[in-house]
């Protein structure tokens, strides 16, 4: 197959991008992006972005037209200008060759695990120019995963929200909505309305709507009266005329209890899909033909039909936010509306400070998310092997109106019986802490401390997005390894190479893991039979991770149990 290329007239001299084959063969044309002339060959023109190591993409207003891969390398050569210097986003994305190409610049460029917005710099003797690029992500699937994973953050968003008492519920305000950009907007909506979510959660609404008794009165002849409203009573037999000259009331408050759709949950539910269709137009307008604008469309159309329901023409507007509500929180349908409402409400009136500064703009810290995602997935599955609850204020510290995670010496507790198993995120081992190295100084992402009395055991798993190869270390048989593997989707041997440090160097550890978003699992244990000491791999895929989460649970909770037999508890 041939290789893809991007030949880019710049002003003075031609920047040549060369990357790997292509899957099928593509036709080669001359294109205008960001006012540079720009000849593909061999590259594809893709309505959404693929894993292509060179794509061609004119579709979305905010992202670049031309993308690139990260962590891949591409072969780039600038020729019609001798004193020309590349000067990427970071001088260590790019390699320069030794030797003498005749006046051109040559060399290796590899995004390594950035993605998002960057830039190829240009620096010649009449100046700097800066052409736009896109850095996609290979390992995080920008339609699929990401939504996901961006969704079950926001949900742990919602957990602070939902606590009445919680120092952040009395500033959350629906209406200050930062604007983010909208090509988010637009991958938020494509997982909302996957089949499995909104219009599953609509339907099942549509069938089973919760509904509330509104109270009528009315006054009739006392002998048609079957059920008096007594708080009326007073006012009615105060009238003369309503009582004969014996006193006997001729006519009472008749109450009327009837069934009505509009409760503040159906209310909630109508401004939802209000909110969503006011969206879904604002995209439209700046949305260009194709792909995009056809998949609006036919957004637009689901929201029209669900707004139709019959039954919603008895809903009235929301005043208030019914925030408290346990229909909201936990009745089928009504908790997956609230789910959607603060995934498309991220950013609220108060900031998740880690979250807010991995997902800014476009400069999209995929390593971080992943990071904190799975922070998360390893509390609810303690949560689930103990039965315990943690305390969300116990995960986050508020501060004013921001939101960090508690890291380091704070620790969540859970109990299995008589004993304590906690977890720590980015704890500190070093020769001069409690919990110590006996050599150099480490921070796991996560550790499970098994308290038995007169020992705490550890279990260590570190979140593995991204693996950076160093540029002296490029031609060592094992980091050559470790980039097919990673290509492949496997994990990479230089990490688990890590989990033995960890096992071995942290007293008391039985075992180290990663967690990464490929698709082996694999357990190296010590001695047959005995799940630690060992060190091991496993998968962890935003949005598909349910078996996954239940394979680690499953492990977890037979490692826990080993520890506490191991001292005869």
């Amino acid at each position: 197959m041939t290789d893809q290329e991007i030949i880019i007239e710049f002003n003075h001299g031609t920047l040549r991008i060369k990357g790997s084959p292509a899957k099928t063969r593509h036709p080669e044309r001359e294109v205008e992006v960001n006012g540079y002339t720009v000849r593909l060959i061999n590259v594809p023109e893709v309505d959404r972005p693929g894993i292509e190591s060179l794509e061609y993409c004119p579709y979305y207003d905010n992202l670049s037209e031309i993308m690139l891969l990260e962590e891949t390398e591409y072969q780039v050569l600038m020729e019609g200008v001798h004193d020309a210097e590349f000067i990427p986003s970071s001088g260590k994305l790019f390699r320069r060759m030794r030797f003498d190409f005749e006046g051109k610049t040559a060399g290796i460029l590899n995004f390594r695990s950035y993605a998002g917005k960057s830039f190829l710099g240009i620096r010649t003797g009449h100046g700097t120019e800066e052409i736009p690029v896109e850095v996609r992500s290979k390992k995080i699937d920008y339609h699929e995963q990401y939504p996901a994973m961006l969704a079950d953050l926001s949900e742990e968003i919602t957990s602070i929200i939902l606590e009445s008492d919680s120092s952040t519920y009395q500033f959350f305000s629906p209406m200050d909505r930062k604007k983010k950009t909208l090509y988010e907007d637009f991958l938020l909506l494509e997982h909302i309305f996957q089949p499995g979510n909104l219009p599953a959660a609509a339907e099942y609404i549509n069938h089973n709507f919760y509904s509330g008794l509104e109270r009528e009165v009315e006054v009739v002849p006392a002998a048609l009266a079957s059920a008096v409203d007594v708080d009326e009573l007073p006012m009615v037999i105060s009238d003369p005329a309503s009582i004969d000259a014996g006193g006997t009331p001729l006519s009472l408050p008749q109450v009327h209890l009837r069934e009505t759709p509009d409760t503040p949950e159906n209310r909630f539910y109508k401004y939802f899909l209000e909110n969503l269709e006011d969206l879904i137009l604002e995209l439209l307008e700046t949305a260009p033909e194709g792909y995009l604008k056809d998949s609006l469309t036919g957004f637009r159309d689901e929201v029209n039909v669900l707004l139709s329901a019959g039954w919603l023409r008895g809903v009235g507007a929301l005043m208030s936010l019914p925030l408290n509500s346990q229909v909201l929180q936990k009745r089928e349908g009504y908790r997956d509306i609230l789910r959607y409402f603060f995934m498309l409400d991220l950013s609220l009136r108060f900031a998740w400070g880690e979250l807010e500064d991995a997902i800014m703009g476009f400069e999209r810290r995929l390593s971080e998310l992943y990071e904190y995602w799975c922070y998360f997935k390893i509390i609810r599955i303690l949560e689930d092997i103990t039965g315990d609850r943690v305390d969300p204020s116990d995960i986050f510290h508020l501060r004013d109106w921001k939101v960090t995670i508690r890291r380091g010496n704070s620790i969540l507790s859970f109990r299995m019986g008589d004993v304590r198993v906690l977890l720590s995120y980015n704890g500190r081992f070093a020769r001069d802490t409690g919990c110590r190295s006996y050599s150099l100084p480490f921070r796991p992402d996560y550790s499970i401390l098994v308290d038995v009395g007169e020992c705490t055991y550890f279990i260590h798993l570190d979140a593995k997005y991204r693996s950076t190869v160093k540029a002296e270390d490029f031609y060592d048989d094992i980091d050559l390894r470790d980039m097919r593997e990673e290509l492949e989707g496997d994990y990479r041997d230089g990490d688990v190479y890590k989990m033995h440090t960890y096992k071995d160097a942290i007293l008391h550890s039985r075992g180290a893991y990663i967690l990464y978003p490929g698709r082996d699992e694999v357990v190296f244990q010590e001695d047959d039979g005995h799940e630690v000491p060992s060190v091991g791999a496993f998968p962890m895929n935003p949005g598909r991770s349910e078996d996954e989460e239940r394979r680690l649970r499953d492990f977890l909770e037979k490692v826990i149990k080993d520890l506490i037999e191991l001292k005869g508890i």
